[in-house]
């Protein structure tokens, strides 16, 4: 049984069904979040005076942004999925069996007219496998934005409708042998007093799963409401490090920067067979070469391994034909921000490989290269060009053709990233939940999954406190998803290749 704010997501072309959505929202006595906007808050067309709280402005396709730890939208269009299939991975640990030693009794009784939620077993860590769930979606509605007549929709607002269209979609689809979910949609707008009633309320305390928010700082405020106790964050988007430390009820899905850095090292230090490999960086930006020497020093198995040559460019992008000749030579440019730079660096990298047909080189680059308006399609292919990403929707894939037709038939709109998205973190974790109970985060790493927008690979993050005096008193600093994609360009589109 799963009861759910039962509201269908009616994503049309126009904003009208949109409109009385959120205007439901604002009026449902369902959910103490979407009570009218009080009247002690600025008007919803003062936007000035609501600068700190505003999200960035929503657009279809996400990149990742260093300096914030967090993923920002850019304008690019999305693609299509059918029904995920659950493979039950075979592990070293015995049964989950029944243990009466641990008695549940429920924080706060259950919801009205939903049954009793009794205990049936004991897991990893203390979980306590029960009968049912509380789940809140936590997540920038910004309802108090969109009251009144108006059909018009704050562009903010969509990353939030289509990801809980996604999780809505998936939990229509979820079999979790007889056990029962207690969702319920609270929203955040992006306000950290909101988010205060939101934790204080007693939907949050019934929960055992939280999903969202959606930045960076309400993602440590309700990481820091959590902790020791007998729930579990998952965070979507937010991709910064020093969230919330030592904290085992954190769940990270999207990876950190240094997991892409490394990720890009370690494919192409096992993929490329290169003879070479320069990293390079524009003065005053060597800092962040550091995480590829690093993990270099990993992937070689020796501490005392000669470094990675540095390419340290100021002003034009010299001749590379010293670094290309007779030799396979791959290039890191962990450049995020500076599109003048790349697409100069790509322009000489070309002009030096065009002889050889491209076939002596490689470049590996960041996430916002997807966004970059003034790389040359030509540059990018001949260079053989590779960037990491948190999210590949292949529109070639017949279940992402699947959902996509499936979520247009239900929404009469073309599902964002965030719905795939949504529909991968609902559908995953709440599976995770029903099969091994309140502390399932300690089960993750044993539960790999291939879904549509990525994979889940989670590992814990271990840490060493400052106090410790040797290996063996590192802790859990927080569970991270581990998958990045890679992504090659060819054919004149992004294609993964891992």
């Amino acid at each position: 049984m799963t009861s759910v704010l039962s509201r269908r997501l009616p994503l049309s072309g126009n904003n009208g069904p949109l409109a009385l959505l959120l205007l439901a929202l604002l009026s449902s006595s369902s959910c103490e979040l979407f009570r009218p906007v009080d009247s002690t808050r600025p008007s919803t067309t003062d936007r000035a005076s609501r600068d700190k709280e505003d999200l960035d402005p929503v657009q279809s396709r996400r990149v990742f942004d260093p300096e914030s730890g967090e993923y920002v939208n850019v304008n690019a269009p999305t693609v299509p999925m059918d029904t995920v299939v659950w493979t039950d991975v075979v592990t070293e640990a015995g049964p989950i069996t029944a243990d009466t030693s641990y008695a549940y009794v429920a924080p706060i009784p259950s919801a009205p007219g939903l049954p009793p939620v009794r205990q049936t077993g004991t897991g990893r860590e203390g979980s306590r496998l029960l009968t049912g769930y509380g789940v809140d979606f936590v997540l920038p509605f910004l309802t108090d934005r969109n009251g009144g007549e108006s059909e018009q929709i704050d562009p903010n607002s969509l990353w939030a409708l289509h990801f809980y269209s996604g999780a809505e979609m998936a939990m229509d689809e979820l079999d979790t042998d007889g056990t029962s979910f207690d969702v319920r949609v609270q929203d955040s707008r992006a306000s950290e007093a909101k988010l205060e009633s939101v934790i204080a309320s007693e939907e949050f305390q019934r929960s055992q799963l939280i999903i969202g928010p959606y930045l960076k700082q309400q993602v440590s405020q309700v990481a820091e409401a959590v902790r020791g106790l007998e729930k579990v964050l998952i965070s979507p988007y937010s991709a910064a490090t020093g969230v919330s430390e030592s904290n085992t009820n954190y769940i990270q899905v999207n990876p950190t920067l240094e997991t892409h850095l490394r990720a890009l090292l370690g494919h192409a230090f096992r993929t490329q067979g290169a003879d070479r490999i320069v990293l390079v960086a524009p003065a005053g930006e060597r800092d962040r070469l550091a995480y590829f020497q690093d993990e270099y020093r990993l992937l070689s198995g020796d501490d005392r391994v000669e470094p990675l040559e540095e390419l340290i460019i100021s002003g034009e992008i010299p001749d590379l034909t010293q670094y290309l000749s007779g030799r396979r030579t791959v290039f890191m440019v962990p450049v995020y921000e500076d599109e003048a730079f790349v697409s100069n660096f790509l322009r000489q990298a070309y002009q030096n490989t065009l002889s050889e047909g491209g076939d002596n080189v490689a470049i590996y680059g960041l996430p916002q290269w997807m966004s970059f308006e003034r790389l040359n399609g030509d540059f990018i292919q001949g260079t053989n060009v590779h960037i990491s990403s948190s999210v590949f929707i292949d529109p070639l894939d017949p279940e992402i053709r699947e959902f996509r037709r499936k979520f247009y038939d239900r929404f009469a709109t073309l599902p964002r990233d965030e719905a795939y998205i949504g529909y991968d973190v609902a559908r995953y974790f709440m599976h995770m939940a029903a099969r091994y109970g309140t502390r399932f985060q300690f089960e993750l790493e044993r539960n790999p999954e291939d879904l549509l927008h990525t994979s889940f690979r989670f590992a814990p993050v271990m840490v060493l406190p400052a106090t410790a005096t040797s290996l063996e008193e590192a802790v859990i600093d927080r569970f991270e998803n581990k998958f990045v994609n890679i992504l090659r360009y060819r054919d004149y589109a992004y294609q993964r290749v891992n």
